[in-house]
């Protein structure tokens, strides 16, 4: 009986032991699987980048073709009769037309009108919980957007003229939760903030920046490290996304 008995206590021993083993290997493996799914989040984040600058650039493309189309055999032919010069072809045409469309979209204006750039934005409703590490926070109803520079499909504010701009955020959590969020220009973080909702209340964290951008610059906000919570915005408080240019 006794030798059983210790048969007995040294497989309870070593089953103990496996099962410490098998759980410090679960453990590993869902820490592995929560870098994973971050990298995975970050990389489709990136993914989504790049293709939106894609069909931005497609857009530019289809845009100059129809200018090209348009202007074929009109002013430039125009131009060159009246000085008396000979008639030049279609290649020459397409030419002038094409680096005269693309001077015009990359010099900034002068003054005027087209020098007023500001914006201003909100999201309509709260976040899906928990978002990801670097998503991109899409501020959709826009109440100013003088310059054109926002886009609210993809929270992306494209600088429309190079200057010292003014930017701006809030973020709102709801009890229980908290965020962290960063402003990007260019994939470049120039500033974060933080908000810990308590146990009774709402908490609101703004952060403001100053920066020098060029023109075509990417800014955008997004979170910092992985949220808790929802990110709230609402009649009783907005999330919201703000910048304009001071010279």
């Amino acid at each position: 009986m006794e030798r059983k008995l210790n048969q007995y206590m040294d497989e309870h021993g070593h089953l103990l032991q496996q099962n410490r083993d098998l759980q410090r290997q679960v453990s590993e493996t869902e820490k592995r699987n929560d870098e994973l799914t971050i990298k995975i989040s970050s990389i489709e984040e990136k993914v989504k980048e790049i293709q939106q600058s894609n069909d931005k650039c497609q857009m530019d493309i289809k845009q100059i073709s129809k200018i090209i189309k348009d202007n074929s055999g009109s002013s430039s032919l125009n131009n060159d009769q009246v000085n008396g010069s000979t008639t030049p072809n279609r290649n020459e045409v397409k030419s002038y037309s094409l680096q005269t469309h693309i001077r015009k979209r990359i010099v900034p204006a002068t003054g005027g009108p087209t020098e007023q750039v500001a914006f201003y934005a909100y999201m309509s409703t709260n976040t899906p919980p928990n978002l990801r590490q670097h998503h991109t926070l899409i501020y959709d109803v826009v109440k100013v957007n003088r310059g054109q520079g926002y886009h609210q499909d993809d929270g992306i504010f494209t600088v429309p003229s190079s200057g010292v701009y003014v930017f701006a955020w809030t973020v709102a959590i709801q009890t229980h939760g908290w965020a962290s969020v960063e402003i990007v220009v260019n994939g470049v973080v120039f500033g974060s903030t933080f908000a810990d909702g308590t146990a009774s209340d709402w908490e609101h964290g703004s952060g403001i920046v100053v920066v020098e951008t060029h023109t075509g610059d990417h800014v955008y906000v997004r979170m910092q490290e992985n949220g808790n919570g929802v990110v709230n915005s609402n009649a009783r408080g907005r999330t919201s996304f703000s910048g304009w240019k001071l010279f």
